[in-house]
This record gives C-alpha cells, structure tokens and sequence, in this order.
C-alpha cells in the first residue's frame, strides 16, 4: 500500500515539472517575440520621409544630337548690270522683300534706244533690197524662158535676191539685240527674298559684266541648315528616299533656345571632308519669322520615328551600388521605397537610357534619397523635370521682362500725360 502511495506521489510531481516547464518556455518565447513586434511596430511609428519622384513615360530620343551646322540661304541673287551705262534711279528699299520681277535699277536708256531706232532703219532698208531683188528676179524669169536674156544675168539676179534676204536676217537680229539691250537698262529682281543694301547710287557708272555686284537679294523663307556628321554617323542617317518621311530634324540656337520649326533632310554628302572627317547634310526649315540668318551657327538633333520609344531618368537617379551594379529607387503601391537594379545604355543630355529594370508607369525616386532603407514609408511628391523646369524658368524670364517693359510704358505714359496736363494749365488761366 504505501508502494502504491509513492508510484502515485512520483507521477504528481513529473507531472507538475512537465507543466511548470511548458510555462516557462511560453514565457520565453513571448518574451523572444516581443522586440520583433517593437521593432515592426516602431517602423510603423516612423515619419515618412518626404522623396520627389517622377513618373516614368516611355520617350523617343534623337538618333544624333549636338550636331553643328550652319544657316544657309536657299536662294541668293548677286545682281550685276548687263550693259554698261549710267544709274538713272534706284527703286526700291534697302532691307526690303522684293518680289521677282519687281524693278530694281533704272540705267539711262537714250542710247540704247538710238540704237534700237537705227537697227529698225536697217532692216527697213534691207527689206526694201529684198522686195527690189524679188522684183527683178521674177521679171528675169519670164526673159529667160524666152532666149531673151542670158542666163548669167539671170542667176545674176538669183544671187543679188539671196544676198539681199541674208542682210534682213541680219538686220532683224541686229534689232533684236538692240531691244535686249534697251530691256536691260531695267534692272529686275531674278527671286523673291530680302534685298541687302546697294553698293551704287544715282548717277554711279556700271559695267556690262562688272565684278562688283550691284545688290545681293536672299530668300530666307525657307532656309537651309547645312549640319556636320562624323563619318562614323553616316549610318545613322538613311538615304534621302528613306529620311523623307521618317526622319525630322529639330533646331537649338547658340543660346540653348529650341526653335519652334521642324526640318527635313534634304540631302547628304558622298564625301567625306578630308580636314574634319566629317560628311555635309542638308536640312531645310520654313523661317517665318527670318530668326535663322544666313552664317548663323545653331545646333540640331535628327529624330527617326520609325525607332523605338525608350524610357530615361536622370543620371542623379542612378546609384551605384558596392558590388558595381546600378540601382535606383523607385515608390510601390504601398508607398513604401524600394531598391531595383537596373540596365543602362547610350547617354542622353543629362540622363540615362534604361535597357532593362524599370517599365512605364512606375514612380522614380529622383530627389530624397540618401536616407533611404527598402522597404521604407515615404511621402512622395511629384516634381518636375530638369528639361521641363529650364524650360519653365525661360518662359517666367520671358513673362517678367515682359511685364518690365509695360511697368516702364506705363510709367512713361503717365509722366508724359502728367507733362501735357502741366503744360495745359496755364493756357487755362489765360483764357
């Protein structure tokens, strides 16, 4: 009996050491969870980090950019005299847009007109032979038909008759001449385009072919741009045929101002300039507004439609990482930072072509991101692009220089309003 009792009290107490264990191990195992759970917790407690982010859009770049050239005009006149003689008058306004056709010099035309006169008196003259040799010949012929006349007088006459017509056909490009002559003491313009200014005045004697020219007229709508690609480029631009629809050229100034116009390749070089190693390529451009002048230096960028749209962040926004591979942040649906490697390709401008890490539509973190951890809550703000900001900052510029000048007018409207009602006053008190 008393074994019995003891088997029974040894089980009691195993038992209680099994559940006095089971306690302490739940104990530690709440106790190993709970700065887990701090630390989760804490993270949630955190600030979001204020980030500027922009939204990634797919984009097509220019096939060649920073490409010098050179305003050229597309049609130039360099306008000489034909005769000689003495300006009579000029006619029209230097700096002015002609039109072809417009009269531009007027050459004294007396003497040509002397010489029109006579050359019409000579081939009067010539015809009356003509009419006189015609006659005698006919009357000949009857003659000789009937053994009355030799027949040496008669081919006599024959050859007097085609002597006689080689002197009209003389005579009529003798007055033909003269009238060209007397035609050329007007001076017309040979295209439409801005006259420059003339290097003559009234009373100046000119030459019939003379070195000096009298005025030089350029067309300036449209112009051409003649660009400089390096050999090694050549490839990038198509043959005239396949660049016609495709291909389209934009325009920056020297100032780094874009122009509005958009031109077309006209055409390209087949040789390769021996001093640079670079190949001449035409482009045309309409220039309403005449801001591309002739020897004007510009830059410019081809642009190929038919390319595919490419996506590119900003250089700033590419971090390299300590193992030498790239990265950048980008913002989750969460709104939470996340760290992507990525691909880069060319360089553009400022930024980076991405070949492989990033697709459209995905937030960029571009500005906050030296504090960042993956996974951190931020709070994002769209900015604007660098491109789009300069572009901001010239047109507010613009604006404020603007409203400068009218500030300035308006003052000057009123002090000169101010001045009048002065100047007024005393004229009142007299009447």
């Amino acid at each position: 009996m008393i074994k019995k009792i003891s088997i029974a009290l040894m089980f009691a107490a195993l038992a209680a050491a099994g559940c006095s264990d089971k306690d302490t191990a739940s104990s530690q195992a709440q106790d190993s969870a709970s700065p887990k759970q701090n630390d989760a917790s804490a993270k949630q407690k955190q600030p979001a980090t204020p980030v500027g982010y922009v939204d990634l859009t797919l984009q097509q770049i220019p096939t060649l950019t920073k490409i010098p050239g050179r305003v050229v005009p597309y049609q130039v006149a360099q306008v000489r005299p034909q005769i000689s003689g003495i300006i009579q008058s000029r006619l029209f306004t230097e700096g002015a847009l002609v039109k072809e056709g417009d009269q531009l010099y007027q050459i004294e035309p007396n003497r040509y007109q002397a010489e029109v006169d006579s050359a019409q008196a000579d081939l009067n003259n010539a015809q009356a032979r003509v009419n006189n040799a015609q006659s005698v010949v006919e009357r000949y012929d009857s003659l000789a038909e009937s053994d009355v006349l030799s027949q040496q007088v008669f081919e006599d006459a024959q050859t007097e008759l085609m002597q006689a017509k080689a002197t009209l056909m003389q005579s009529e490009a003798q007055l033909k001449r003269a009238k060209i002559n007397l035609a050329y003491t007007k001076v017309y313009a040979p295209i439409t385009g801005y006259i420059g200014p003339s290097s003559v005045t009234k009373g100046a004697l000119v030459s019939q072919q003379q070195e000096q020219t009298l005025v030089t007229i350029r067309q300036l709508d449209p112009v051409y741009v003649d660009f400089s690609v390096s050999a090694s480029d050549r490839q990038l631009i198509g043959s005239q045929n396949d660049t016609s629809q495709s291909q389209s050229v934009s325009l920056f100034l020297n100032s780094g101002e874009r122009s509005p116009q958009i031109g077309k390749i006209i055409a390209t070089d087949f040789a390769v300039d021996n001093q640079t190693g670079t190949i001449q390529v035409r482009t045309e451009f309409a220039n309403p507004e005449t801001a591309l002048l002739p020897g004007l230096f510009v830059r410019g960028a081809i642009n190929d439609s038919t390319a595919d749209p490419v996506i590119i962040v900003p250089q700033k926004s590419v971090k390299i990482g300590a193992n030498g591979k790239k990265h950048v942040w980008v913002i989750d649906a969460d709104n939470k930072a996340r760290q992507r490697e990525v691909t880069t390709g060319t360089a553009f401008e400022n930024k980076w072509v991405i070949e492989n890490g990033l697709k459209q539509g995905e937030r960029l973190i571009v500005e906050g991101t030296m504090t960042l951890a993956d996974g951190q809550r931020v709070k994002p703000q769209k900015v604007t692009q660098e491109g789009d900001r300069e572009a901001n900052q010239k047109t507010n510029q613009k604006a404020n220089q603007k409203a400068k000048q009218q500030a300035k007018q308006e003052v000057k409207q009123k002090t000169n309003k101010s001045a009048d009602d002065q100047n007024a006053q005393p004229t009142g008190k007299a009447q």
